[in-house]
């Protein structure tokens, strides 16, 4: 929703402004862009039963019965089903974390460990 008045409020800033109060107003986009932005903000959260990835625009639900693992790759971590499926989460391991650089295993408190903990549990 909040997205709407975005490109609106730039056409406007930008073509009409000469002719507009809407020029006095132009702080009004940066400020609006960066709530958009912090509104899209992917994520991951973990429940009981179900695995949520959130999307710039979307969601996915994965059934902990349907999550085998998850690990990270160069684009994000990559959650690996039980049918043999993937799914795909924009997320970035932990700065101290080995997985990417030395193709290390998971370290406790490490997303895709926590993940996968998770999942061998149910």
């Amino acid at each position: 929703m909040i997205l709407m008045p975005l490109p609106a409020v730039g056409v406007l800033v930008v073509v009409d402004s000469a002719n507009w109060p809407i020029r006095e107003m132009w702080p009004v986009f940066p400020v609006l862009a960066v709530v958009a932005g912090l509104m899209m903000r992917p994520s991951v959260r973990l429940s009981g039963d179900e695995l949520l990835i959130r999307y710039p625009i979307g969601s996915q639900r994965l059934r902990r019965s349907d999550v085998a693992s998850a690990h990270f790759n160069y684009f994000g971590l990559v959650v690996q089903l039980r049918n043999g499926a993937t799914a795909f989460a924009f997320l970035a391991p932990k700065p101290t974390s080995t997985e990417l650089s030395s193709g290390g295993r998971p370290e406790p408190g490490s997303a895709s460990y926590e993940i996968t903990r998770w999942a061998s549990e149910g």
